[in-house]
């Protein structure tokens, strides 16, 4: 997903963005000082969610705000102010929330999985001494590794400590479970699969097919 950041100070756009950084499906594609810069980037990148500062010289924040709901009526608005008073004055213009500077990052993260639900939800893994993140919606198959789970995402694979039955309980409108050591992501799901008795079902963006077993199978059929 793509944002932009409205802020005539520097060094407010770069803690947010810094903070921002932390979450992988998310990119930056412009930053404006002023709300005539603002708009003009929003119209050529076209971001997803965009966070505006109230308080700005010229077109202040709210104006633009005003504006992108006539322009790019599907793009989330935060409002970003040092005065938590101007939060009311934002919400008629439906924005989905807003920041009080400093922008503390607990709220931050909360705000965003209220705004993106499912789609911020992430599971930590390790890579030698590297603590990783990966967002559960890029999960394609989780498979049970004696006493860990494998785990295979758009563009690699990890082990975590996470049970099967547990990540099944925690992410049902994510996953399906297809045999009693494997969950694959539903949206993914391409074909129901009969090989000479045996099914197998095959996934969007992953190459291999996955056996389904026989009592999953009849299920699968009525859940698709």
């Amino acid at each position: 997903m793509n944002y932009l950041i409205l802020d005539d100070e520097p060094i407010a756009r770069r803690r947010l963005r810094r903070l921002m950084s932390e979450f992988d499906h998310f990119t930056c594609v412009a930053e404006a000082a002023d709300g005539a810069e603002a708009l003009q980037l929003c119209e050529l990148n076209s971001p997803d969610l965009v966070f505006l500062d109230i308080a700005m010289p010229g077109i202040d924040g709210l104006e633009v705000a005003g504006q992108l709901r006539e322009k790019m009526p599907e793009c989330k608005i935060v409002f970003v102010t040092a005065f938590a008073e101007h939060a009311l004055r934002a919400f008629d213009l439906l924005a989905e929330g807003y920041l009080v500077k400093p922008i503390d990052k607990e709220r931050l993260v909360a705000l965003l999985e209220h705004i993106y639900g499912e789609q911020m939800q992430r599971l930590q893994y390790q890579v030698g001494h590297d603590t990783r993140w990966v967002a559960v919606s890029e999960i394609l198959v989780a498979r049970s590794d004696e006493r860990y789970t494998h785990i295979y995402f758009n563009g690699g694979e990890a082990l975590i400590d996470i049970p099967l039955k547990k990540l099944m309980a925690a992410y049902p409108r994510h996953f399906v479970q297809v045999h009693r050591n494997t969950l694959v992501k539903k949206q993914a799901v391409l074909s129901l699969e009969s090989v000479e008795g045996s099914h197998r079902v095959r996934l969007e963006g992953f190459a291999d097919p996955i056996t389904v077993s026989r009592r999953a199978a009849a299920s699968f059929k009525t859940l698709f």
